[in-house]
């Protein structure tokens, strides 16, 4: 909200006092916040997640390369830091894979 408004630094010490609540709030009382259930959705949504936009990348990432030798298409900011942070994240998880193996 606060760099809606333009106030970046409102926005900081908003950031920081949700980290801080999210810190203590949980330390603090006897409820339980997360078990073996949650842990086992968890996994499911995140494997769904993964899988989704790696099939989406799969389709996507092709069609731009072959548009990019059009005149349709050009690679911008934002595919590009797109297809970065797509790669960046797929290796993460692989080498993830292999670490947890």
């Amino acid at each position: 909200m606060g760099t809606a408004l333009e106030f970046p630094l409102v926005a900081v010490g908003l950031y920081a006092l949700g980290m801080a609540g999210a810190i203590l709030i949980p330390s603090e009382t006897d409820y339980t916040w997360f078990d073996e259930r949650d842990d086992t959705i968890h996994q499911r949504a995140s494997g769904v997640t993964l899988a989704a936009f790696g099939w989406l990348a799969a389709i996507v990432f092709p069609s731009l390369v072959a548009l990019s030798t059009t005149p349709h298409f050009e690679w911008g900011p934002a595919t590009g830091t797109l297809s970065i942070t797509t790669t960046v994240v797929y290796l993460t998880y692989g080498l993830l894979v292999g670490y947890y193996q």
